[in-house]
């Protein structure tokens, strides 16, 4: 399994040998930014509407940077653009990658899902995704939310890292939660009772291991969300974990 950190070039860290690097320097509406330094392997993120038009250009600049992927469907994804789009790049040996809400069944793209989930099942929830698209990617989307009690439509509110760390400094009874795969405890916040999910470098490993014994094939972290150091700790994480053949 391939960990990519996500973040602009100018603002990428320096990285641990076993991580591949995904850039957000792309945007559908915009021109490409000149001179980028290669990135071996990488993925270039696309922002925006698809436009397939841009297909040639993406290709070009894949190859003048050695990316292999490109990751799109942050914005309005027809399904006839997204088609064209996808097999511009499959044409062109590059492997589309489509964002849950942009994907459609027969389009050759990997599906990308979020892990950051506040209600269900998450292992569930992959195999589901799993029976729509035989190529997975998971995004180790950092889970930081504040929910009220009760909570009847399960969205919650993000909560600031730095309420987490006092909440934690205070000594807040944090327990793992098997089915969202990811921390919880109870808190009194403004008079009121709140439950709090949130994930730490060992929910991250936790969730790397998990794609890993799953066979899939590319996970996404958000830098800074993600520390280098916490990816290299997800990287180890899957080192240790066998694949469960299909």
């Amino acid at each position: 399994m391939l960990l990519y950190l996500t973040a602009e070039t100018a603002e990428k860290p320096e990285m641990d040998g076993r991580l591949r690097f995904a850039c957000v320097d792309y945007h559908f509406a915009r021109p490409f930014p000149a001179g980028l330094p290669e990135a071996p392997e990488g993925v270039m993120l696309l922002g925006g509407d698809i436009d397939a038009r841009r297909v040639p250009e993406i290709a070009e600049e894949c190859r003048r940077r050695s990316l292999t992927a490109v990751l799109a469907g942050y914005g309005r994804s027809p399904a006839l653009e997204t088609a064209r789009f996808c097999d511009g790049l499959l044409r062109r040996g590059l492997t589309p990658i489509l964002t849950e809400s942009a994907w459609q069944l027969g389009c050759g793209a990997e599906m990308l899902i979020s892990t950051a989930i506040s209600g269900g099942d998450l292992p569930s929830r992959v195999v589901e995704a799993m029976e729509k698209s035989a190529s997975l990617c998971l995004d180790l989307e950092r889970l930081c939310r504040s929910f009220p009690l009760p909570c009847p439509d399960g969205e919650g509110e993000e909560l600031n890292p730095r309420a987490l760390a006092e909440f934690l400094r205070r000594g807040a009874k944090e327990q793992f939660s098997e089915e969202l795969m990811c921390k919880a405890f109870t808190a009194q916040m403004k008079g009121e009772t709140r439950f709090i999910l949130f994930d730490d470098r060992e929910t991250l490993c936790r969730k790397a291991s998990m794609a890993a014994s799953m066979g899939i094939r590319r996970c996404f972290l958000l830098y800074p969300e993600w520390s280098v150091a916490d990816a290299a700790a997800a990287v180890d994480a899957v080192g240790k974990t066998p694949t469960i053949q299909g």
